[in-house]
């Protein structure tokens, strides 16, 4: 089924697929940001959508509060909502990329790679704004370094298709320097092929 793909765009799938689960995971749980007591007895979590609260055991998860969803914020959530979309119409790509007979690859493949590193750029522009923006005194938590990892590897998903986007097409060469349908050289500036080589064609 995929016989026809490379194995550098079969890897970036696979890699870009554990970027997807892993990015998932940071953008959806509640510890992007903590913030605890000296004695633990009180601690807050905070995600891009929901936040924990604990006291004396007791836990509580609810909407974030307005205090947290500043213009900061919610361009953090915008950034890291459209990486997802991104990485997700990628591995779509990708699957087309790996199965189907496409004329142009290479192309193809310049353009999932384009979008892999804005994909990556984006998450990058989303981990900053945050860091730059956390109020006090809270630290960054466990679920930015989770989209920090799939950061990583989306950008190594794109480094992997690096080998298909640039490679020749050699299949459109293959057709421009031979008439298929009447076994001889073509006559358009292409060199001709040897006596030789046309006696044994013929």
């Amino acid at each position: 089924m995929c016989g026809s793909s490379s194995g550098w765009s079969k890897v970036s799938l696979c890699v870009l697929c554990v970027a997807v689960a892993v990015h998932i995971a940071g953008w959806a749980t509640v510890s992007w940001m903590a913030y605890s007591t000296s004695n633990t007895a009180v601690s807050i979590d905070v995600g891009l959508w929901k936040m924990e609260s604990c006291s004396s055991g007791a836990c509580d998860t609810t909407s974030i509060a307005s205090q947290y969803e500043t213009d900061a914020f919610n361009a953090v959530r915008a950034l890291s909502t459209i990486t997802f979309c991104l990485a997700v119409f990628c591995v779509v790509l990708l699957l087309i990329y790996t199965v189907a007979h496409i004329q142009r690859r290479h192309t193809f493949a310049l353009v999932i790679m384009i979008m892999l590193y804005i994909a990556g750029g984006l998450s990058f522009c989303a981990m900053v704004v945050f860091v730059a923006t956390i109020p006090s005194p809270f630290d960054v938590s466990w679920s930015l370094g989770l989209t920090v990892i799939a950061m990583t590897l989306i950008l190594i998903a794109g480094t992997l298709m690096i080998p298909d986007a640039f490679e020749p097409d050699y299949r459109r060469h293959h057709d421009d320097y031979y008439d298929h349908r009447k076994g001889r050289p073509q006559s358009r500036g292409i060199t001709p092929l040897s006596f030789r080589d046309n006696i044994n064609r013929w």
